[in-house]
């Protein structure tokens, strides 16, 4: 791997050492390592080691990256380790087929909404939940990963997503950057539950801890980590501006109609008016866009979260000029604006 980077730096710049090259990766994001290289690719932002082990932004962001690779014949997929090219397929395979076998379209935005909302708990507790739905658990939850426990005995939600945030030592953050939730643990007297205090005034309020149970009917479970980034992650978002419009006649709001042809779904009969869109919310526009390339979306609207950026959506619509590429707070204001023209029609 030194000399494959090496090679890629060039022979204007001194080679690194192995030692050299970890360090480099544990301190700096790739834009200060290679900036020729990753100056205009938002991957750039990703920092590679976090406290001595792969960190989450590889996980969350670099992981499409890396499979749009793979799948181009790119012989790593010998040398890769296994989660770069599996993160796909237990997607596929397993947590959308959960969701999907067997289901009417009702049931299946039943079980897509599930993980959503319960993306960890007592495992107790998210079955007796699933039984007030109707429903069979959608995905697999698991025990609580030992990197997202304080002292094996406390754990805290993202207040956004409010899957089990990453703890190391006294230091505790979301593993979705854009959730901005980091924290440092303060120091309690013996017996207290311990309390968060947050990075800074940007930083929501700290969620309170949570006690780990470790087996039995209370044991603390979570969704797997794909599950969570490839479901949980673009699903608040899509529930978020599900529910900011639905209830609001006469328009019509449907999430995840025909099991998922589109994410959301705007209509107003009374103006033969329909908008539908599917959020998309991956670090790399070229990406996505050689994905869609592939498999073309039903929708021809493709919206972004907001923290993704103008720049991203520009990049995206340069490369998708069949679809309209738009932020959420674009989608807001023209919802908006053709349900006051309906209520000024009635």
């Amino acid at each position: 791997m030194t000399g494959v980077v090496n090679s890629i730096l060039g022979t204007g710049r001194e080679a690194l050492t192995p030692a050299e090259l970890v360090d480099q990766l544990s301190r700096y994001p790739l834009r200060r390592i290679a900036p020729e290289v990753f100056e205009d690719d938002p991957l750039g932002q990703v920092t590679v080691l976090e406290w001595g082990e792969i960190s989450d932004d590889v996980y969350s962001d670099g992981c499409s990256a890396i499979v749009e690779l793979l799948e181009k014949g790119d012989r790593g997929r010998g040398w890769m380790p296994t989660w770069t090219w599996l993160q796909h397929e237990i997607i596929e395979n397993e947590a959308f087929l959960g969701l999907k076998v067997g289901a009417s379209d009702a049931d299946y935005v039943a079980r897509r909404r599930f993980p959503i909302e319960h993306p960890a708990g007592e495992r107790e507790a998210i079955a007796d939940k699933c039984s007030d739905a109707g429903i069979l658990p959608p995905v697999r939850y698991v025990p609580l990963p030992p990197d997202r426990a304080y002292q094996g005995r406390y754990w805290w939600p993202c207040p956004e997503c409010r899957w089990p945030m990453r703890v190391n030592g006294t230091a505790v953050r979301c593993s979705y950057r854009a959730h901005n939730a980091a924290y440092a643990i303060r120091s309690l007297n013996d017996g207290e539950p311990p309390k968060l205090r947050p990075r800074d005034d940007t930083v929501r309020r700290q969620p309170a801890a949570k006690v780990v149970y470790a087996e039995g009917a209370r044991q603390t479970v979570c969704v797997e980590f794909p599950v969570w980034r490839y479901i949980v992650v673009p699903g608040i978002e899509e529930l978020r501006l599900y529910k900011k419009w639905d209830g609001k006649p006469p328009l019509i709001v449907e999430v995840w109609p025909r099991q998922d042809a589109y994410d959301i779904r705007f209509t107003i009969r009374e103006l033969n008016w329909t908008l539908a869109v599917d959020l998309k919310d991956v670090a790399s526009a070229s990406a996505l866009a050689d994905e869609i390339a592939r498999k073309p979306l039903a929708a021809k609207t493709i919206v972004l979260p907001d923290h993704r950026g103008t720049a991203q959506r520009a990049e995206l619509q340069d490369l998708l000029p069949d679809y309209t590429v738009l932020m959420v707070d674009d989608v807001n204001r023209i919802v908006k604006k053709k349900l006051a023209e309906a209520r000024r029609a009635q």
